[in-house]
């Protein structure tokens, strides 16, 4: 049921572009580096729900057409998408727990620092998954312009995307 998969991704990037993508043009328009990240973001995030839900679509479809035709491959075939996606799931929702934790732990040592600009870049960083979580429902992929930035100047920093 590769239709549902596509359908799926077609359904994300829909939404992402209009959404995420008016949201990081009022950003660019505003001359807004965290309004524009957050669009970025809900646009990544988008595609990757729609990819999350047309995979669990096109697998609960073969799962069941596979059962009513009595096709073990199609079965298992649907049994394996659901698992990957269940996966994909799961993983996402550690990265974004890590990600959380990680900022968390960022503000607390920068304001026991007494270090007010990383605190307060730290907290923006949460601020924005906030907001991209709030407008996706759930599924987060950050695109942290901030670690890319950092990793270019030779500094450590997050991998960008969550």
């Amino acid at each position: 049921m590769d239709s549902l998969k596509k359908t799926g991704v077609i359904v994300g990037a829909v939404f992402g572009g209009v959404i995420g993508g008016s949201i990081s043009l009022v950003g660019k328009l505003a001359r807004v580096k965290v309004i524009d990240d957050v669009g970025s973001s809900v646009v990544s995030s988008s595609l990757l729900m729609g990819r999350l839900v047309g995979d669990v679509a096109s697998g609960a479809a073969d799962t069941v057409c596979g059962k009513i035709k009595n096709d073990e491959t199609q079965v298992k075939e649907g049994l394996d998408d659901l698992k990957g996606t269940g996966k994909k799931l799961v993983n996402n929702f550690v990265e974004n727990v890590n990600y959380i934790a990680d900022s968390g732990a960022e503000i607390a040592s920068s304001i026991k620092a007494k270090d007010k600009p990383r605190a307060v870049r730290n907290a923006k960083k949460l601020v924005k998954w906030a907001a991209v979580g709030a407008i996706t429902v759930g599924v987060v992929k950050m695109e942290d312009s901030d670690a890319k930035t950092t990793k270019a100047s030779g500094e450590s920093g997050e991998s960008g995307i969550r």
